[in-house]
């Protein structure tokens, strides 16, 4: 059980790193302002959220 929790954490981190990678980009370019730039915001909350959900009860 500890390894999948491992595994589906790593996956989690890699989609994180991927969607940081991403807002790097939109700021890079000068066009993150008004919606973009909260999707962007939101849908970082949201994978550090799913994170802590699925790895929070599987660990008990």
């Amino acid at each position: 059980m500890r390894g999948m929790v491992v595994f589906l954490v790593f996956l989690f981190v890699l989609m994180f790193l991927a969607w940081c990678l991403n807002v790097y980009r939109h700021i890079r370019a000068g066009g993150w302002k008004g919606f973009a730039a909260a999707v962007d915001i939101i849908g970082a909350l949201i994978i550090a959220g799913m994170t802590v959900a699925v790895a929070l009860p599987l660990l008990k």
